[in-house]
């Protein structure tokens, strides 16, 4: 998208959008009640013959409020056919970095399959009008724009359907990324895999015709030699549950389990994109897990890639399986000094939390902290859950170290609890974002689809430690 900064209004037909609180009612270009137009946050005011569109910000107390204005806005101008329009944030320059990042998550549509004239354009152009271009202000928008635009294209990634995208795909997805972007990409096919014993990896990937890989991106922005941090991302590109097989109601939902692995390669783009002064590696675990006769069985026993066994009881409990393998080579061979890791792991966090809320579990109480700090600047919701010695009595196996599962109860602790045994000391966060990583109607920020959830947080993280 064309992102541009100007102190006068383009002579240009585009719609101008401008933003009112609660308060400003009588600076309204025209008088309208309260029940015409009630200011409320997104709430929307046409005046065709101006060209204008103005949009409510409620009390407009937070970057949220500007958020959901702005996505409201572009929402609402993709609908009547247009691709540009100027937002007038005139007075409104601290919040222009929330200001550009939710016009970007409200245009964005997954329309790749429909035909031309049932598509909408999206946003290709968007004109700041502001009272002067410093170096302030284009930082800001700059800002906004990069991690739109990366939660955007992990969507976009998500999006896609199992028989266009798999871990192939998903490698040569990171391959283009890693071109634009001059990261460092290392791959790991199944040849490779079986060469380095990541048992998770070729036990979950075992039972389809398209091989699992293990893709790696390395972003060096930070000092030489200092210890990376590790992004780590689930990314089941289609998850039938394997020979433990799901229910046909839903499974078509299946496509959205690879969103942990798709946040991850948002990132790797954000953090480029942003230009900071981490070194960062990307680590996404990619397999399909279906059935045939080389599929994983519940009984069998999986070596992973540190060396530790895990009981398989539960072949749908996939995730863990080859987060396990990339787990452990952030620790043992990138050296990471604090590890993220993204799934969509379980449906127990849906239970618990709903679908607006991820679960977020950690061993290090400053990382936790940081990233509940970063989920509220990016206005997405995390709630931090217990690791209780309880829950790894649950997961003990009297045939291995660990089973797979457990069982229902505290399904989601066991399952982090289960990764926590594959980061020893690392200091480490696992966001649980079953719930909140794909949405199935309309919503404030997002089309029906993949939301991109984490990309933003994490990206809020990481950048928070520049500071």
């Amino acid at each position: 998208m064309k992102l541009q900064l100007v102190t006068s209004q383009p002579k240009s037909p585009q719609p101008l959008v401008r933003f009112f609180a609660r308060g400003q009612r009588s600076q309204l270009p025209v008088a309208v009640s309260e029940r015409t137009f009630a200011l409320s946050t997104g709430s929307l005011l046409h005046l065709h013959e101006s060209g204008t569109l103005c949009v409510g910000l409620g009390d407009g107390s937070t970057a949220d409020h500007f958020r959901r204005a702005a996505a409201s806005a572009t929402k609402a101008l993709r609908r009547q056919g247009h691709d540009a329009c100027t937002f007038d944030v005139r007075g409104l320059q601290e919040h222009l970095g929330p200001l550009v990042e939710g016009a970007l998550l409200g245009s964005y549509r997954f329309e790749d399959f429909k035909t031309a004239d049932k598509s909408t354009p999206a946003l290709a152009s968007l004109t700041l009008l502001v009272p002067a271009t410093d170096a302030r202000t284009k930082a800001a928008a700059q800002r906004g724009l990069a991690l739109g635009q990366a939660a955007n294209r992990a969507r976009q990634i998500a999006n896609q359907p199992p028989n266009v995208f798999y871990p192939q795909t998903l490698a040569e997805t990171a391959a283009a990324i890693a071109r634009e972007r001059k990261l460092k990409l290392t791959v790991l096919d199944e040849k490779a895999l079986r060469k380095g014993k990541f048992g998770g990896l070729l036990a979950v990937g075992g039972g389809s015709a398209r091989p699992p890989r293990l893709v790696v991106l390395r972003y060096d922005g930070g000092r030489k030699g200092e210890a990376p941090i590790a992004l780590v991302g689930k990314a089941v590109t289609f998850d039938s549950g394997g020979i433990s097989i799901k229910p046909a109601l839903g499974m078509e939902e299946m496509v959205w389990d690879k969103c942990g692995g798709c946040a991850v390669l948002g990132m790797m783009a954000g953090v480029a994109a942003l230009g900071l002064k981490q070194n960062v590696v990307g680590i996404i675990p990619a397999a399909e897990n279906l059935l045939d006769g080389l599929s994983y069985r519940p009984g069998d026993i999986v070596t992973v890639y540190d060396g530790k066994h895990i009981e398989i009881n539960n072949t749908d409990a996939e995730g863990r399986v080859i987060l396990a393998d990339a787990l452990g080579y952030a620790v043992k061979d990138v050296k990471a000094r604090q590890i993220i890791d993204l799934a969509t792991l379980t449906g127990a966090a849906v239970v618990a939390l709903g679908d607006h809320v991820a679960g977020l579990w950690s061993n290090h109480s400053e990382l936790r902290a940081g990233l509940q700090e970063a989920a509220e600047k990016a206005g997405e919701k995390v709630w931090h859950m217990p690791l209780f010695p309880e829950y790894e009595e649950q997961i003990r196996s009297q045939i291995a170290l660990i089973k797979n599962s457990s069982g229902r109860p505290g399904g989601a602790n066991t399952a982090a609890t289960f990764l926590k045994t594959f980061v020893g000391d690392t200091p480490w966060a696992h966001l649980d974002i079953a719930g909140p990583a794909a949405a199935d109607k309309e919503m404030a920020f997002f089309a029906r689809g993949a939301t991109g959830f984490g990309v933003r947080t994490v990206l809020e993280y990481l950048a928070g430690l520049d500071d």
